[in-house]
């Protein structure tokens, strides 16, 4: 009698992937991402121009032509959605300041981070306000879920250790905390002035800001750095 033949070829077809994904099904994960997309940037653009508390579900939804239960299937509540765009801007702008990692001397690496933030600003002028400019719930490091290599502030606080490390700063600034901050607050100055300043109505004309930004880097570190 014939052996029954083994069900082999099914089992290998269940566990065996898809090979391709239906078409029906490719575009319905476009279409979820693009939803995603357009809730994200109403909730930027509504938080950043009329506050985060007065910013609900239900209006982003009416801004973008979708009902609030649609948005509550991608976002279980407004603190969700607040997070992922603290989580996506902050690194966008860890992105920005990180790309010039290549640089070995940690003193120009500085000076052109400096350049960068004030460039991201002015490139990024909603995600810089909502990132720093937006009163709102503040996340612990745990809710943003980052890499510490997307992290801005620590790319910039290490760069500053370098520099204290090799002796390029004066004795007296070896405080990396202190010293990083102090260069951060120059160029967020700088960056904060382009994007929310109505000075240019007063007849004041703001000059380039990257351009302001190099040149705050550079009078900061003559005052840091050691005589040559």
């Amino acid at each position: 009698m014939a052996r029954p033949q083994s069900n082999r070829r099914t089992s290998a077809a269940a566990s065996a992937p898809a090979r391709e994904r239906s078409p029906s099904l490719i575009r319905r994960e476009l279409e979820k991402a693009e939803t995603r997309r357009l809730i994200i940037e109403a909730a930027r653009t509504m938080f950043t121009r009329e506050g985060y508390d007065s910013t609900t579900m239900r209006g982003i939804a009416d801004r973008i032509g979708y009902t609030a239960t649609a948005i509550y299937h991608h976002f279980a509540d407004k603190h969700t959605l607040m997070l992922e765009l603290c989580a996506m801007d902050f690194r966008a702008l860890g992105a920005a300041l990180t790309a010039i990692g290549g640089i070995t001397d940690p003193v120009e690496r500085i000076r052109q981070m400096g350049r960068n933030y004030v460039r991201f600003a002015v490139e990024h002028p909603e995600q810089f306000r909502f990132i720093f400019l937006v009163d709102r719930p503040a996340p612990a490091p745990d809710d943003l879920n980052m890499d510490p290599g997307e992290h801005g502030y620590e790319f910039l606080r290490q760069a500053v250790k370098e520099a204290i490390a090799t002796r390029r700063f004066r004795p007296e600034y070896k405080d990396p905390d202190l010293v990083a901050q102090i260069l951060w607050s120059g160029v967020h100055g700088v960056a904060t002035l382009h994007i929310t300043s109505r000075v240019t109505e007063h007849r004041v004309s703001l000059r380039e800001p990257e351009q302001a930004a190099l040149a705050l880097c550079d009078a900061t570190m003559r005052g840091l750095l050691r005589p040559s």
